[in-house]
Parts: structure tokens; sequence; C-alpha cells
């Protein structure tokens, strides 16, 4: 009866073995996009004193790659072949869905200044789209700012984003705690009743950083209302942190915003710092229409169509504007080739959180390793909410292609 039970276990021990190496060698060669995003880290294993310089600068538990990879290197396969193969592998990786993987890049391609963009300023140190902001930012060593514009019922434009999305934006309910649009509002009635709401997570700079009328033990002076845009424009063409050749981008985000924008800014004889670009694009043949002159870039989100440098030429675009995830080498170069500059702009802080734990395990949250990635698609400037982070990608890139993996 012993042996008999004995044999059994033995039996039954062998069996699950068996079935378990089964499991595990199905898994180790399926698809993870079969599979929970939550799981992927099971069906991966690391090793992070293997990976190469342009991944090492990632977090430890973004150094994913399959066993058979890893066993391939020790086997003396090529380290090219390697980054290419294990890349390419990664259904969560940035350098993948930008085609950034084994990219040839001709010398040529790697002399160009990259033009850095403070994407409402510097919004981890300031709240965004302030004037103190954009002073940050222009600290920081960024070549310029973009910023948001809304013309209100008074006829003044003001710098706002606002909740809603690109569809409805300039909504106050998550920004302000109400319900309503900034465009129910003069210029006067949103400095004065308008206070942001200081645990909205799409403010990186933090509650501390947000100042409110009545915040009698801040030490911050009370900067965080509503600007107009021409307080804004004023400010940074007379502050001396702020270079006479600053790029102020400014996005027509509202409707009816080109014209009063071109003539604000002739007014104030800016032309040679604001350019100007919107997701309507007819905005851009307004602008154009008004100043031939005026740089204009045509902003896509995440879908980009087959034909978008057609499109941007149509309504005169100097620029094309991808969402930085979708800034391909291949839709760069044909925007390079049709005579069109290039900008990747940033999610807000809320999405690129978002994005960092949910899209991309490959980089960082706007880390260094994120923007040499983006950076490797070929793209001119970089419109990013650390811009002093920016320039330290900038610093240790030095050129390009030094971090391309070649063919």
């Amino acid at each position: 009866m012993t042996s008999a039970i004995i044999r059994g276990a033995t039996f039954a021990f062998l069996f699950f073995g068996l079935c378990t190496n089964s499991v595990i060698a199905l898994l180790s060669h399926y698809e993870v996009d079969s599979y929970p995003k939550y799981s992927r880290h099971k069906l991966y294993y690391s090793e992070p004193d293997e990976m190469d310089p342009i991944i090492a600068t990632s977090p430890p538990q973004r150094h994913i790659f399959s066993k058979e990879v890893c066993e391939r290197k020790r086997n003396g396969i090529e380290a090219e072949s390697l980054y290419k193969e294990r890349i390419e592998e990664l259904p969560y990786s940035l350098a993948s869905k930008l085609h950034v993987t084994h990219v040839p890049l001709a010398e040529e391609d790697c002399t160009y200044p990259i033009v850095v963009i403070g994407h409402r300023g510097s919004p981890y140190t300031a709240l965004e789209n302030t004037s103190r902001s954009f002073i940050h930012a222009a600290q920081a060593g960024a070549d310029g700012v973009e910023l948001d514009v809304f013309l209100l019922k008074c006829g003044s434009l003001v710098v706002f984003h606002g909740s809603g999305g690109d569809e409805n934006p300039g909504l106050l309910h998550s920004y302000c705690g109400i319900k309503g649009s900034i465009l129910d509002y003069t210029a006067e009635e949103a400095r004065r009743l308008l206070t942001f709401n200081k645990n909205f997570d799409e403010f990186g700079c933090g509650p501390n950083e947000i100042t409110h009328p009545d915040d009698i033990s801040s030490k911050l002076p009370h900067y965080c209302y509503i600007h107009t845009l021409e307080e804004v424009l004023t400010t940074l063409g007379d502050h001396p942190d702020v270079s006479p050749n600053f790029t102020i981008k400014i996005e027509l985000k509202g409707p009816n915003t080109a014209i009063p924008a071109v003539q604000l800014v002739r007014k104030l004889s800016m032309e040679g710092m604001c350019q100007y670009s919107s997701f309507n694009h007819s905005r851009i043949v307004e602008v154009r229409r008004l100043d031939a002159d005026a740089i204009t870039g045509a902003l896509f989100s995440t879908h980009v169509p087959d034909d978008f440098v057609e499109q941007c030429l149509a309504v005169g675009a100097n620029e094309v504007h991808f969402k930085y995830d979708t800034c391909s080498y291949e839709r760069v170069q044909a925007a390079h080739s049709a005579g069109l500059n290039t900008m990747a702009w940033f999610r807000g802080p809320m999405g690129m959180k978002e994005d960092h734990l949910n899209e991309y395990f490959d980089v960082g949250n706007e880390d260094i390793s994120m923007y040499k990635t983006v950076l490797m698609s070929g793209v001119k400037s970089m419109c990013v909410n650390r811009p002093d982070v920016m320039a330290q990608a900038l610093e240790e890139t030095q050129r390009i292609k030094n971090y391309l993996p070649r063919i």
C-alpha cells in the first residue's frame, strides 16, 4: 500500500513538472499581446547588466528581454542583431513604435540643432500657462515655450488650456472645480473669480506652487490667475532672462482666435518671436492670409492621416507637429523631404503618467531615456514638460548618432 502511494505521488510530481515546463516553454515563445498588460513581467525575465546604453538609463524593472534572446547573446550573436530583435519583441516599446530600433542615420542628419520648447512653460516647477512658468522654461535653457489661447466674450485673448480635450477645450470642472467653460467669462471675470484646483494631477508643480488670492501663508507672490496673452507677451518680451531669439508658439485653442492673435502680435511688434499652431487647420489658413511670413504648425493627435504632408502643404503650414509617440522615423523623413520642419509634442503631466504606467516600458516618464528615444526619430523640435531634463538629454547625447545602432 505504501509503495503504491509513493509510486502515485512520484508519477503526479513528474507529470506536474512536465506540464509546468511545457507551459513555460509555450509562454516564452507566445505573443505577449495575447495576455493582459499586467502579466507581461511574468512572461519575461530581466538581466539588466547586459543592457545596451540607450536602455540602461531606464528603471531596472524595464529591462525586459526573453530567455531566448539572452541565450543568443551568450552564444555570440552580433549586438546589433540582438538589439533589433530584443526591442522589436517588446509590444510596449516606444522605440519599436517609432521604428527607431535600427535606423541608419546619415552623418549630415546628426548635426542640426534641436529646438527645445517648454510645453505650457515649465509645468513641473510652476503652474502651467503662467508667466512664471514661461520664465522658468527660459531659465532652464528652453529655446521657446508653447501656450494655449482662447478669445473671450470681452474680445480679449487669454492663456489657458482647461479640460475637455481638443474637441471641446476650455472646460473648468477639473482645472477650477466648477462647471462651465472659460468662454463664459470676460478676461476680468476670469482673473478675479476663477481659482485653480490645487490637487488636480495635471498640475505637475504640486499644490505648494499654486496660490490663491487669500493664501496668506504662501511665501510666493500670487501668480496663479488666468493671464491675458498681451500680459504674457509683454512680460516675456521685457524679461532679462528671455533671449530676443526666444520662440513663443501660440496654439490657437479656441474658436475665432487666429485674427486677434495675429493682430495683437503685430501691435506689440513681436512677429519675430511668435509662431502659430492649431489642431484646427483652417485657423492656419486664417493666419497665413493676415501674415504670409508667419511660421505655422499643423498639429496632429493620435491619428496621423496617410496624407498628412499634403494636408500641411494645402493650408500653408511650415511645420508638422506630431504627438511624441507618432513621430515615426518614416513620417519625420517624409515631412523633411517635403520641406516641413517637425516637432514632437508631449501630453500634459497626467497623460504622460498614464503612458508611462500603461504603454511604454522601455523608457521612464519624460526622463532622459524617453527624450533620447524620440530624438532618434530625427525630429527637429521637442515640446516637453521638463525642459531642464531635456537639456540634460541633449548634453548627454551631443549627437544623436552616438546612440543609434548601425546596420
